[in-house]
């Protein structure tokens, strides 16, 4: 029988946390426990809660190294909040100083809070957050301020209208909304730089916030109407709030990635954020007046979102650009490619006359092949960009080169400025290398533009005719003088009598037939080739299963 997985002491610890939760709604809303309970429930689990959830906080900070600063300081603030309610529970509560709204101790220790969590905040930021781009920090400071402007607008004046007693008490009494709305502003712009992705720790944050400031403000608003009564539903948003931090500490921890959004999510944020601090500040115009917070809160709203603006639209100029120069460049060598080359042919042709003359030149390498099957493909490409590389000084400045594409090459020149022969003959020797192994040179084909022909397609259809015929002389010419040659061999052999089976090639200095003995002048293999033997990249275990050998480039 399989034994089944034992389940983590965090998770049994947050479930009794919420199983308590639950049992303390039931009281609040529901009346469970009778009246005899009030002591029971509103100062004893209530507490419980609290101070549960402090002690989870912190646990995670002590037992688990990874993002141990922010949790000790999560778990600080809320042993704070904890503190500052028992005292409120034991030493103010049915007392005058509840009635008369002073402020106390307990006001010291909730306000203790709000420091610890904003250090919290900013940690787990620094360390979830720093790989995203500055649109998606906007997204999330957008979102913030849109939700500060409208908690402003909306709580802080009726408790700023109902405000009674001394100075410093109605300053107490504006610090906890006014610290919820950073807390709120700070944690929903976060969710909103994650891409509003549920499953990820700024969610439990985020609601712990939210949940948190409308339980500060109802209870701030019914204290100075004088309706508060204790034992509502309202006590439990605050263990609620508690026990979301308490969850969000025990969630599997990840950095969070950018997020692919579309078109209309990108745009969501700020239409919604720009859409309710217009309503803010139409309600202050045809309602009460609004309060500077909330002004201060819209003004930077809409600010917020002309930058995002402004953002977006440089980040498309230069994806815009980029991808130009990707549809417009070759990869490899970053010269033009064809697509480049026929816009610029067609504007030569538009403006080619007597006085303004143009030459295509296309080229094409000789010897590519062997040079790539033999030193291999990245020795080959190495190679090409090399060649480019020559080309493009060659060329400049009176002409462009382009890439068409595998070992052919093209330039533009600009035949009103400069003598276009000698422009042929330093870009054919740009594209020429030779070494002890191999030889690559180029073959051409030039038009004359407009004497010739004068659109694009015709250009370069008789290019590559002049190529092609100049590539069929250059072979031609090669197997002339290998059937001389020949006949030469011929000769010597019915003046000297030798054997008339050698070929041409054997005849050359240096070179001897084979006679049996492995070390009787043996010649090297032909390029590329041995004879399965243990030679340099090839194994005695390969025998012939691969009797190619890639020599090393000479470069």
């Amino acid at each position: 029988m399989r034994a089944r997985p034992l389940l983590h002491p965090s998770t049994l610890f947050l479930a009794s946390l919420i199983g308590g939760l639950g049992v303390f709604a039931l009281h609040t809303t529901l009346g469970f426990g009778g009246p005899g309970g009030e002591g029971l429930f509103q100062d004893g689990i209530y507490n419980v809660l609290m101070f549960g959830s402090a002690l989870a906080v912190l646990a995670r900070g002590a037992f688990v190294r990874e993002e141990r600063a922010a949790w000790l300081a999560m778990g600080a603030g809320l042993l704070f909040w904890s503190l500052g309610e028992l005292y409120y529970s034991l030493l103010i509560k049915g007392t005058s100083g509840e009635a008369g709204g002073s402020v106390s101790p307990a006001d010291a220790l909730n306000l203790a809070m709000y420091p610890c969590f904003y250090v919290a905040l900013g940690l787990l930021a620094r360390r979830h957050l720093r790989d995203l781009r500055i649109g998606m920090w906007l997204d999330g400071l957008i979102a913030g301020l849109g939700a500060a402007s409208v908690g402003a607008a909306l709580i802080l004046p009726p408790i700023l209208d109902s405000a009674t007693g001394v100075h410093s008490s109605i300053v107490v009494s504006l610090a906890y909304p006014i610290g919820d709305l950073l807390l709120m502003m700070f944690a929903v712009g976060a969710l909103g730089v994650t891409g509003w992705r549920a499953g990820n720790l700024w969610l439990p944050i985020s609601v712990s916030m939210l949940v948190s400031g409308i339980a500060d403000s109802i209870y701030l608003y019914q204290t100075t109407a004088d309706s508060y009564r204790s034992g509502t539903w309202l006590e439990c948003l605050w263990p609620l709030a508690a026990i979301l931090l308490a969850i969000a500490a025990w969630m599997p921890s990840a950095r969070v990635a950018p997020l692919q959004m579309k078109r209309w999510q990108m745009m969501s944020v700020p239409a919604l954020a720009l859409l309710s601090a217009l309503g803010v500040l139409v309600y202050g115009n045809l309602g009460p007046q609004l309060t500077l917070p909330a002004l201060i809160l819209a003004a930077a709203t809409v600010l917020a979102v002309g930058v995002h603006l402004i953002v977006t639209l440089r980040e498309n100029l230069v994806l815009l650009a980029h991808s130009r120069r990707l549809s417009l460049t070759d990869s490899l060598t970053g010269l033009g490619n064809r697509r480049l080359l026929m816009g610029d042919l067609w504007l030569a042709c538009k403006t080619a006359d007597a006085h303004e003359s143009w030459e295509l030149v296309l080229y094409d390498l000789d010897g590519f092949k062997l040079y790539n099957d033999t030193f291999g493909h990245p020795a080959g490409d190495t190679l090409l960009v090399r060649l480019s590389e020559r080309l493009k000084i060659a060329v400049e400045p009176h002409g462009t080169a382009y890439r068409m594409g595998g070992d052919e090459f093209c330039v533009l020149f600009d035949r009103s400025q400069a003598d276009g022969e000698s422009f042929v003959s330093s870009s054919v020797a740009a594209l020429s290398e030779h070494g002890p192994s191999f030889s690559i040179t180029a073959s051409h084909g030039v038009v004359q533009i407009p004497v010739e022909v004068s659109d694009p397609a015709s250009i370069m259809q008789l290019a590559d005719q002049r190529l092609y015929q100049r590539k069929e002389e250059v072979a031609a010419r090669r197997a002339s003088s290998y059937l001389n040659a020949e006949e030469a061999s011929r000769l010597l052999a019915s003046t000297f009598h030798i054997p008339s089976d050698l070929s041409p090639d054997e005849l050359s200095p240096g070179r001897r037939r084979r006679s049996g003995d492995a070390h009787d002048g043996e010649d090297a293999p032909p390029l590329g080739e041995h004879d399965g033997g243990p030679l340099a990249g090839t194994s005695p275990e390969q025998g012939t299963r691969n009797r190619r050998v890639r020599r090393q480039p000479p470069f």
